[in-house]
């Protein structure tokens, strides 16, 4: 029984007539190497095979006087979903083929051969997806698409026809990442060869000489049956029992270059990289092989290099995009070799090792929102900590696995990464990074040619931080490991709120322009107590001592919010606009003066007094958020947003009720919704409510029983000052009586009157 849906057989032969047609699609799949007949490097002579091949068939079809059929061999494939066949051996002669059709179809006259090239369902109607389709990447599917429909195929009406091979890449469908795609460079270099065959044949013989290409041509199929099958075959026919990867399309051209002549130990050093990467490769990053790796690796090297040659602005395109073409003609492999055996040494040598993300050896896909594509790089922010190391080690042959100078170097460009300043301007400063690592064996020596360093990188606290180190040679292992400490959060969740930019610490612990390192370290051990953990709800004393220090901006705006500071960044900003506040503020709490006796202390006429005196305000805030309204005075947020929100003087209210309301069966409590928020004085028993809320300075209350006719049930416990509103009973506009800021006697008063009439 045949395994395969589409009726080919194993051992028939099938003309390209019965394999470019009906809703069939052929298949070059991603276990596939790139096309690469026309490239100069398939014979000693460096000679590409595409004018051969296009040669044979020209002989071919004028000696054999268009009678007979030329077998071309056997096609290995297998089908999978239905329709689409799967080519495992032959993609490059079924490829010359397809292009030499679109040329012949250029040709001749009424686009005889386009039922070839693309159904007429697809061309009209549906996706414009050709017979052909490279699934190697995707700008290779793209690119078929487009120069079928827009080269191949003459259509008066079209505005994108290119009329010359030699003005494809001129064309607004050619993208910018076509040009380093290899199987796309390699079939504009192989048109341009068979335009140069055909070129001086008239319509009639391109007819026929296209008749017989499509109906004498055969191939004997095999059919494979699945997937598994198919890569082992192509192991097989393509490698000799080795992986094949896209990486071996650049590795004749490098073996081949004259720099490399004498070099005999480079298939197996080759071998030897490719396998160290295919170790390294990361399956949950959609990476099979080692081909990502390797690539991003050979990326890596021609940035290097392109920064050693001076080429800036190559140098940042190839970091901003991602897309490189190796310059195999000036880097010997044996510069390659070498670069791969500093990798491998961070990677497995090096003291330190564990900080280094092993995705940079098998990347994922990232999006380039730029340029708007998607590819598997290391970000720009990793090549801004990653290169440099690379740099270091080439520049001052790094060989021990403890070299204090290269953690130094890495301590100080990873703790960069985290400023802002640093992330969005990274692509302009991947080549000063680099220049430090060249020119700096020692990371102090940075204050030395500081002024041909952008200041993003030489701020004001670093050059500050190596001054200190370079000043106190004795105890610099000390020091610069109090800093580090800070710089991280991976002790202290709470380091967020530094962001490696420890500036305010350094300035409280230096006095007469000397730093005191074991003040520095009160500070940090004073500021980790106090902001302990993730600094969220567990610190609202923290939020309430604040408040007593009269600090600017304080709480903070965010939007149409007041914050009493919840994302670190809020406490950055807080602390570098108060630092000499922040300094008093620590100074008390190393003299011993507590938290609560600030608060305890604090004058409850001044404003903020309510919030540092009362503890429920801040912990109604889930996220520490407040906002003004012009009715009812300050609201509590309980999120970002005001979904939920409750009056602070509701939830005075509420309290005071709570601890004074003794009545058998009634109950207090709050309700937040959005449009409603009250405080609830019940009794589930008697279905008796009473809503409270404050509202322009005034209370207002309203009485109702729950399921029942309010006006007639409740009317024997009400007097002359309660109106009736059709639903409740109502008293507006009471007034704001507090006799200690917080105890709301008269509102108390009102309900008890009632209360006892229903008793």
């Amino acid at each position: 029984m045949i395994k395969n849906k589409i009726n080919f057989v194993t051992g028939e032969t099938y003309t390209l007539a019965e394999l470019f047609s009906g809703s069939r699609r052929i298949i070059i799949p991603d276990l596939q190497r790139d096309y690469c007949w026309g490239d100069k490097v398939h014979t000693d002579e460096k000679k590409e095979l595409v004018s051969g091949f296009v040669n044979n068939l020209i002989n071919q079809f004028d000696n054999n006087d268009y009678k007979d059929f030329l077998n071309l061999g056997l096609l290995y494939g297998y089908e999978a979903p239905a329709n689409h066949i799967q080519l495992c051996d032959g993609q490059q002669r079924i490829t010359t083929l397809y292009l030499l059709l679109g040329m012949l179809n250029r040709k001749t006259e009424n686009n005889v051969f386009r039922k070839y090239l693309i159904s007429d369902y697809e061309y009209l109607q549906d996706d414009k997806e050709p017979y052909l389709q490279y699934s190697i990447r995707e700008s290779s599917l793209y690119f078929l698409s487009d120069l079928v429909c827009h080269f191949f195929i003459k259509e008066k009406e079209d505005k994108l026809f290119v009329t010359d091979c030699k003005d494809i890449e001129k064309s607004t469908w050619f993208f910018n990442d076509y040009k380093y795609d290899p199987s796309i460079q390699s079939m504009i270099r192989a048109l341009l060869i068979i335009d140069n065959i055909l070129n001086g044949k008239d319509n009639d013989w391109c007819r026929k000489f296209g008749d017989f290409i499509t109906t004498k041509l055969t191939f004997m199929y095999y059919d494979m049956e699945n997937r598994k099958n198919g890569e082992e075959t192509f192991v097989v026919i393509n490698t000799t029992g080795e992986p094949l990867s896209s990486t071996q399309n650049l590795k004749p051209l490098i073996l081949r270059e004259r720099i490399n002549e004498n070099n005999k130990e480079m298939p197996k050093q080759w071998e030897e990289i490719e396998t160290w990467f295919w170790k390294k490769r990361k399956i949950n990053n959609g990476n099979d092989t080692a081909d990502m790796g390797f690539n991003e690796f050979l990326r890596w090297i021609t940035i290097l290099e392109l920064d050693k040659s001076g080429k800036t602005e190559e140098l940042k395109r190839v970091l901003k995009e991602g897309t490189y073409t190796f310059p195999q003609e000036s880097i010997s492999f044996g510069k390659i070799y070498s670069y791969w055996n500093i990798v491998k040494f961070l990677f497995e040598s090096w003291e330190y090792r564990e900080i280094l993300d092993d995705n940079l050896l098998s990347p994922k896909e990232i999006e380039i929102r730029d340029i708007r594509r998607k590819t598997k790089i290391i970000e720009q922010i990793d090549c801004f900590q990653f290169l440099p190391l690379i740099a270091y080690c080439e520049k001052w042959e790094v060989s021990d696995n403890a070299n204090r100078n290269l953690w130094r170097l890495y301590q100080f460009l990873h703790n960069l990464t985290r400023i802002d300043n640093v992330s969005k301007a990274v692509n302009e400063l991947v080549q000063d990074a680099i220049f430090i690592a060249k020119n700096c064996e020692d990371i102090t020596g940075m204050l030395d040619c500081k002024n041909k360093i952008s200041q993003t990188i030489a701020t004001q606290e670093e050059i500050l931080k190596l001054e200190i180190l370079r000043a106190k040679p004795q105890n610099r292992n000390e020091i610069e490991e109090a800093f580090w400490s800070v710089q991280s959060c991976k002790d202290h969740p709470c380091h967020h709120i530094w962001s490696g930019q420890i500036l305010p610490l350094i300035e409280w612990s230096t006095e007469s322009g000397i730093f005191d390192l074991e003040q520095f370290k009160n500070y940090v051990s004073t500021f980790d107590k106090t902001f302990e953990g993730q600094c969220d709800n567990n610190i609202d004393d923290v939020r309430r001592a604040l408040l007593t220090r009269n600090l600017t901006n304080y709480p903070i705006k965010k939007g149409s919010n007041s914050s009493f500071c919840w994302d670190w960044k809020d406490w950055t900003i807080l602390i570098n606009e108060n630092k000499d506040a922040y300094k008093r503020f620590f100074d008390d709490l190393l003299k011993n003066v507590s938290m609560q006796q600030m608060i305890d202390k604090f004058d409850p006429s001044k404003k903020w007094s309510e919030f540092v005196h009362k503890d429920y305000l801040l912990s109604y805030c889930n996220e520490k958020n407040i906002q003004w309204d012009d009715h009812q005075g300050w609201l509590l947020i309980q999120k970002q947003r005001a979904t939920k929100y409750m009056s602070v003087n509701n939830l005075h209210l509420e309290k005071y009720l709570s601890s004074t309301l003794q009545q058998n069966g009634w109950g207090v409590r709050l309700y937040d919704e959005t449009d409603a928020h009250v405080v609830v004085v019940e009794n589930e028993n008697k279905n008796l409510v009473f809503d409270i809320w404050y509202s322009n300075s005034k209370w207002n209350i309203q009485f109702f029983k729950r399921n029942c006719e309010v006006e007639k049930a409740l009317k024997p416990y009400v007097d002359h000052t309660w109106s009736f509103n059709g639903g409740r009973y109502e008293k507006y506009n009471i007034e704001f009586v507090a006799t200690d800021g917080y105890s709301y006697s008269n509102i108390l008063e009102e309900i008890n009157k009632t209360i006892n009439k229903i008793k």
